[in-house]
């Protein structure tokens, strides 16, 4: 357990981060521009996100005796259809927690800007230690790790496969948070609601605001000087040069 400011939060063991860890999040402009002006952070639940995989958890299901031409005993099919169907269970509870993706790669990633097809991004940069005390006193405690790209067997399911995601993500380099209002581990509050909004400390989360190449230079500039007249953070234009 750490202790950052008033917010307690925890780094799983042995991820190989600490709150020095400098991390970046890509977002869109516009909720860029409602997080400064309203400093209230947006979190959403797994189960909404726009990338249906993030809300899944990269089991692997036993089908070793149909592959070689075996059948499954009745015993065989009944113990297999049990642990299929507790790990759905948990991957549907899973999709509940409040959850915040950032990545470790902080050098600018064309990839990263033209996913979704959303080009009009900004991504702002932190460190994990001051993500955290952005939020300062609060209700929920913040669980952080560095995503496995690994599959699971169905047959071992444990609090640790949050962690998880299909290996061909590894590009992302995925630092993960979730917010809990539990102390002792991590379990989705009683809403249904799709997000929570904390209120936030912009000058404390955010390091330094870098803009989309999709975005025209000229429209950028502008961008980039208000931002920095009207918050004081560094606000740079990406380096990537887009014909």
């Amino acid at each position: 357990m750490e202790k950052t400011g008033n917010t307690l939060y925890k780094i799983m063991q042995d991820a190989g981060i600490s709150g020095n860890t400098e991390i970046c999040q890509y977002m869109d402009i516009d909720y860029l521009r409602a997080l400064l002006s309203k400093e209230m952070y947006y979190v959403k639940r797994k189960k909404f996100f726009m990338d249906n995989r993030e809300k899944s958890i990269p089991f692997k299901t036993c089908c070793v005796l149909n592959q070689y031409g075996k059948k499954f005993t009745p015993e065989q099919n009944a113990r297999q259809e049990s642990i299929n169907q507790s790990a759905r269970k948990y991957e549907e509870i899973s999709s509940m927690l409040l959850t915040s993706c950032w990545t470790e790669r902080i050098t600018e990633n064309a990839l990263m800007w033209d996913r979704n097809g959303e080009r009009h991004k900004a991504c702002i940069k932190s460190t994990i230690g001051d993500f955290v005390n952005a939020f300062g006193q609060m209700e929920y405690t913040i669980w952080c790790g560095k995503i496995v790209y690994e599959y699971i067997h169905t047959s071992i399911i444990s609090d640790d496969i949050i962690w998880y995601k299909e290996p061909y993500f590894s590009d992302e380099r995925e630092i993960r948070f979730y917010f809990s209002k539990e102390f002792s581990k991590i379990i989705p509050d009683d809403s249904t609601d799709d997000h929570v909004l904390l209120s936030v400390n912009i000058n404390c989360l955010i390091k330094e605001i870098v803009l989309s190449p999709y975005i025209k230079r000229e429209a950028a500039e502008e961008i980039r000087e208000s931002f920095q007249e009207k918050y004081k953070i560094v606000t740079k234009l990406s380096e990537i040069k887009i014909s």
